[in-house]
Parts: structure tokens; sequence; C-alpha cells
């Protein structure tokens, strides 16, 4: 379990990673738990809608604890040749920063936001980004070229026995041949980390989310591109929670804005029947 605590704007944060048990109340604004549900394993948990806004999602997740073989026949073969292409022919490079410096930090945000500002995602969180570093939370990972051009960045929180996909940001050009070499290296750089995260004997890989109702091209975009990996998919656990009178007052709103999205309408059915169970398979 990774608890790390940030500001956003002026609303004090905790992000609570492996658990969604909140124990005692804290001295922040709002607390976001999520628990990703693994296969073979047994959980049955109480889901009562009073106290907090609850969305149950879905994402992709890879087993680790087979043989690098094993994993990469689990790939999509044009997927495979893509990451062959680019350690062979493009001379894509790969970088991994388990402990990145402030400044590293930084070069990773400024990079994501410009992806983040032609896509229309929120900017990257300088403050939960060092908090995570600070708890020895935080891998980043990117792929260079041959001339030392950063094309794709990866940052991951890791938790005890996983890593989670927090973002993933690719270089913007309108030249079609460099978009695609773009798209070898990004997909060269999941590789890596997946074998990177299982030499440090981490279990699972986790894709950090999949739409459960793909609605746009974008969003299919990238549910088939997770897919490519093999995996499976499994269910999010995630609920926020008001710790204050402006915490409330914010996840109000929030509610307004995204309470008909498909992961908050799941979880509204599991409060109905008042309990899951996940079962061992």
């Amino acid at each position: 379990m990774v608890e790390v605590h940030y500001k956003r704007g002026f609303i004090h944060m905790m992000d609570l990673y492996g658990s969604t048990n909140i124990e005692h109340k804290r001295e922040v604004d709002i607390i976001i738990a999520q628990e990703v549900l693994f296969p073979n394993r047994e959980s049955v948990k109480h889901v009562s809608p009073k106290g907090f806004l609850h969305s149950f999602g879905k994402t992709l997740v890879i087993n680790l604890n087979r043989t690098e073989n094993e994993i990469f026949s689990d790939i999509h073969k044009n997927a495979r040749y893509k990451i062959n292409r680019a350690e062979k022919r493009d001379s894509i490079n790969y970088h991994e920063l388990t402990a990145p410096t402030d400044e590293q930090i930084w070069e990773f945000k400024q990079f994501f936001d410009q992806f983040a500002a032609q896509k229309k995602l929120p900017k990257a969180n300088y403050g939960r980004l060092k908090s995570l570093r600070d708890k020895e939370a935080l891998i980043i990972s990117y792929a260079t070229d041959e001339d030392a051009t950063v094309l794709c960045y990866h940052a991951y929180v890791k938790v005890t026995g996983y890593c989670s996909l927090l973002y993933s940001a690719s270089a913007r050009f309108h030249n079609g041949e460099i978009r695609n070499k773009i798209g070898r290296a990004n997909r060269y750089l999941h590789w890596q980390d997946m074998r990177s995260f299982k030499r440090m004997g981490l279990i699972w890989f986790d894709f950090g989310g999949l739409f459960v109702h793909a609605s746009t091209d974008g969003e299919n975009h990238i549910n088939r591109f997770k897919k490519e990996f093999g995996g499976e998919e499994v269910d999010v656990d995630k609920r926020i929670y008001p710790q204050s009178m402006i915490g409330r007052l914010v996840v109000f709103v929030f509610w307004l804005k995204m309470r008909k999205r498909s992961e908050f309408l799941r979880a509204r059915r599991l409060e109905n029947n008042r309990t899951y169970v996940t079962k061992k398979t």
C-alpha cells in the first residue's frame, strides 16, 4: 500500500494505492483510494454508497510471474514485429529512472504537458510525482532514438507486487513515418518496462485502466493498443472520500460531471447489491 500527499490548486489531496479501506479521518480535503482486483485471489467487500463517491472500472494486467518468452508470446504478432523492429532497425534506446531527481521529474512533466495540451488532458501534477518519488513509489521510463531525441515517456506507481501506469505520453510529429516510429517505440517501451519490473520481482504489470464502454475512436484505439499485449481484464475499485467541507463540495461537483460515466453506473449497481465477490480462478 502506498499513501501520498500533494496539493491540486488549493485542495489538499491524498492518494491511496493498493487499498480502499480508510480507517480514520485524515487532515486533507479529499482521499482517492483505489485497489486493483487481481486474478487468482478471493475478496469480499461490503459496499455502502454513504460517505464516498464510488466508481468500479476496469484495467488490463499482465502476469509477470512467467518466463519472458511466455509473456512475449502472448503479445499480438503485429505488436511483436514492431517491438523487434524498434530494437533492431530503429535503434531505440530504453531509459529507466527508479529514483528521479526533481529536474528529471520536471522534464517529464514538461514533455507530458505538451502531449496533454494536444489531447485535452489534465496536466501532470508535479507535487504528486515528487511525493511518489519520496515514497520510493515512482518509476519513470522513456525511449530515445539514435539522436537522443525523446520519443515517449511512461510514469508508474510502484506498489507491493505490481506497478500501475500513471502517465503515458508520446512526441507529436506530423510526418507519418516518424509517427509510425514513435508507435513502435511506445510498444518497445512497454515491453522493456515489463522486463524490468519482472527483474525487480514484481508479479503484475497494470496498464492503468481501460475504458469500460469505449464511445469514441480515441478510446477504442487506446483499448486496442493495450489489449495487443495480451493479459487479463480485471476490475478496479476506486473510492473518493471527502474529508472536509471543501472536499465535500469538490466531490459533489465531480459527481455532477461524472455520474453518467460507465464506471460510476457499474458502482451504483454494486451498491444496490451491497456486496461483490471476486472469486479465485
